[in-house]
């Protein structure tokens, strides 16, 4: 008999929910890169459909939601945009407000449709998100609330930090709660109905459909999954069995995102994949604030190279002594509405891009030119111009060299083939660049173009007065990941700007610039701070 009392103990402690039992259905790859997965599940018994992406694939590239004025079903939101794939983002509520933080096409949502700001710390979920971003070359998360307060973790994005701002140069983003996995680990419960069990949402206590999303951890394949739910053939799922099956499916970091009847998975040619109907109990496809989507494939008008692939290698480099990025080149891109960027044979190489600056609160057309140095030193930032598609004289730009942000207004109707963004001290390897946006906030006449054609950088100092790189450095080791640089001048750290940006003269030192051009005029970086809460009209350019 008292051989026994252990094994009676052990079997009246409290064990983790079981483990939800995966059965594939069927496998497709709809385009390179993606693949498309049903399963049917027992112990719940769901049907669950999973986006594996593989990021370093060519022609793949992650978007999501810019800020919007309305809401947008999965499909609408998908079609419009022209991505291949698509799910539900993050938790919403009237405005459209979001819960967490947001990036869409390279643009931080205002703060004011967002659950950053301090006028939401009194609301519920003040805080708790976490998110994935995607940037240049990479991707990024940061824990949620609950976690970095309870657990013990070291990885991600500013770990001891709640709801940290974006890495600098994030081009998507999508917030999530409750965390699902966890560092490689799953958030398991002794009851899955258990009043401990996920104490930031309540709502992971009872089966319901759902949509999660998770990288794995070589950050090299995103996850996706939608559970259905509310139906007699599919009953949903508690949040601790979706935390395994993120987990199963090789997510080292997961996250829940809004479910219910928002739950939807789309994919261009087949349309919904899942039973949104049923997961809003007959109401047809819900509109929701914002998705994830995915680029993929030759037909996607988005480059050949991977958008996010932390093992690649630079998409160029610029020589000791500078040089110059064309329009053409690996390391320039365009983003925004490509009905309003207009292409001519003209300037740098026989070519450029123009668009029209317009009266709005937050940048819509924006070009990049992505800057990877072979040497560290002092270069000179050139811009081409071409007259007659150079005329507006408050065009916003914005140089990242060496962890420190300029913000420039730049008068481009003065003449010549090159205009002097100034002279910058930059690192050695990446993290760094030329950026124009086509955003004003006040009145802007017709026709007011604004070019995106070539950048130049070209040597100031002696190469002799800086250090070589150690060429002993494993590939990549010279291209640290975007983020804060501990030397940046306390007046002007990197970070992705939110709109409208206040314009004020920026009188102290701009931390690394050593002159501006002439018609350039650097501005302080306000911009920077919370949203202003006053909406200012939205006045749609001419294309």
């Amino acid at each position: 008999m008292n051989a026994l009392l252990p094994v009676l103990w052990l079997a009246l402690l409290p064990t983790p929910a079981r483990a939800v039992t995966l059965s594939l259905q069927s496998e497709d790859q709809p385009y390179t890169g993606v693949t498309l997965r049903e399963y049917r599940t027992s112990s719940p018994t769901t049907h669950t459909f999973v986006l594996l992406v593989d990021l370093c694939a060519s022609h793949v590239h992650v978007d999501a939601t810019k800020a919007p004025s309305g809401y947008a079903s999965t499909g609408s939101w998908a079609a419009s945009r022209g991505v291949q794939a698509a799910t539900n983002g993050d938790f919403y509520t009237s405005g459209p407000q979001i819960y967490g933080d947001a990036v869409g096409e390279g643009i931080p949502w205002p703060s004011d449709q967002t659950g950053t700001g301090s006028s939401h710390s009194g609301d519920w979920y003040y805080q708790d998100y976490g998110w994935i971003a995607f940037l240049h070359d990479g991707v990024e998360f940061t824990h949620s609330k609950w976690v970095k307060q309870n657990r013990s973790v070291t990885q991600g994005w500013e770990p001891g930090v709640v709801a940290p701002a974006p890495p600098p140069g994030t081009l998507a983003l999508v917030s999530g709660f409750p965390e699902l996995v966890i560092e490689g680990e799953p958030y398991t419960c002794s009851s899955p109905t258990d009043s401990d069990c996920f104490p930031d949402r309540s709502d992971m206590r009872d089966r319901h459909p759902r949509t999660s999303m998770g990288i794995t951890e070589d950050r090299q394949t995103f996850i996706l999954a939608v559970v259905d739910g509310r139906t007699s053939s599919s009953s949903g799922m508690y949040g601790a069995e979706l935390a395994d099956l993120m987990h199963q499916l090789g997510a080292w970091e997961a996250f829940n995102l809004d479910g219910g009847g928002s739950s939807q998975m789309w994919v261009s040619g087949d349309g919904y994949i899942n039973d949104y109907d049923g997961n809003n109990s007959g109401g047809g496809a819900r509109t929701v604030a914002n998705h994830w989507g995915v680029f993929a494939g030759s037909g996607a008008g988005m480059p050949a190279r991977a958008g996010h692939c932390g093992a690649a290698e630079p998409c160029g480099t610029i020589p000791a002594e500078g040089g110059t990025i064309d329009d053409g080149d690996a390391c320039f891109q365009l983003f925004g509405d490509m009905d309003y960027w207009r292409s001519v044979d003209a300037g740098h190489g026989g070519h450029l891009y123009w668009t029209n600056a317009w009266n709005t609160e937050q940048a819509d057309n924006w070009a990049w030119w992505r800057l990877h140095l072979a040497r560290a030193g002092s270069y000179e930032v050139e811009i081409r111009t071409e007259a007659a598609y150079s005329v507006y004289d408050q065009a916003h730009y914005m140089v990242v060299a060496d962890g420190v942000a300029h913000s420039l207004s730049v008068d481009l109707g003065q003449g010549g083939d090159w205009l002097s963004l100034g002279t910058y001290d930059f690192a050695t390897g990446g993290a760094q660049w030329v950026a124009v946006y086509d955003d004003h906030d006040g009145s802007v006449a017709s026709d007011q173009h604004i070019p995106a054609d070539a950048v130049r950088l070209t040597r100031m100092d002696d190469l002799e007065d800086t250090a070589a790189p150690d060429d002993s450095a494993e590939p990549g080791d010279s291209d640290p990941p975007v983020g804060p640089d501990d030397s940046a001048s306390p007046d002007s750290p990197v970070a992705w700007p939110r709109w409208p940006r206040q314009r004020t003269e920026w009188s102290l030192g701009c931390g690394g610039c050593h002159s501006g051009g002439a018609g350039v005029t650097p501005h302080g970086l306000a911009w920077l701070v919370a949203l202003c809460l006053l909406v200012a009209r939205r006045v749609r350019r001419t294309p």
